[in-house]
């Protein structure tokens, strides 16, 4: 069997950063002398503690371009790159047809990290902007921007061409497709005359795969085995 259709794919991606510092406190000059009248000692800094430091891997997430109401999910590693430990008490997704599987609150140690999975399901066509925030009691630990285009699904066909039955006694041909490789399979044609060795499927969606067979039937309706199968993947528009 042989078949034939068409393709196309896009993507997009941003960045973001999170810091925090203190500052040392100093001597003005001319400092107070001892009773001694050597210099009184100057206040030694208190070291800052480690401030709370997560990263995300991909730093943003890019769907690239997805069929309305096709769910599609990527996920991105949180990974607690700080020496203190950080509590995700929420989380905050924003854009149209984003969403994301996590239950929070979630405890990271430092170097701990925790899988999160963003979904992508877009209901109109266009390129969506998002970003997923975590936050650890009321302050942002971490923003990863989301980007995703909803694309209308546009008509596509597939054409299944097969060699011809040998049989003396041929009566057609049935086409049957599935969306499982090795079946089942679902009968897509009436039975087709025997002169007749191309079938055009006029109902593929985009993003999908589809997986055909052919099989020969005689004229006292007995089938035969079904033909090698042909996988064809379906472009989105």
């Amino acid at each position: 069997m042989r078949n034939k259709t068409n393709h196309a794919v896009h993507v997009g991606i941003l960045v973001v950063l999170l810091i925090s510092m203190v500052s040392a406190l100093g001597c003005g000059g001319g400092g107070a002398q001892s009773a001694a009248g050597s210099p009184a000692p100057s206040p030694t800094p208190t070291p800052a503690p480690s401030s709370a430091s997560l990263s995300a891997t991909p730093s943003s997430v890019g769907f690239g371009s997805q069929v309305l109401n096709t769910a599609t999910t990527q996920i991105t590693k949180i990974t607690n790159t700080g020496s203190v430990a950080v509590s995700i008490t929420q989380d905050t997704i924003a854009g149209s047809g984003f969403s994301v599987g996590i239950t929070t609150p979630i405890n990271l140690n430092p170097a701990q990290s925790v899988n999160v999975p963003i979904v992508f399901n877009p209901a109109a066509a266009g390129t969506v902007n998002g970003s997923l925030v975590l936050m650890s009691n009321g302050a942002t630990v971490l923003s990863v921007p989301l980007v995703g285009t909803g694309l209308t699904p546009l008509a596509h066909s597939v054409d299944i061409a097969w060699d011809p039955s040998t049989s003396a006694t041929l009566q057609g041909y049935n086409v049957y497709r599935g969306t499982v490789s090795g079946g089942p399979y679902t009968k897509i044609s009436a039975t087709l005359a025997t002169s007749t060795l191309l079938f055009t499927d006029t109902t593929p969606v985009s993003g999908k795969q589809y997986f055909y067979v052919v099989t020969a039937v005689d004229t006292s309706g007995t089938e035969s085995a079904a033909s090698t199968q042909v996988a064809v993947a379906i472009p989105v528009p």
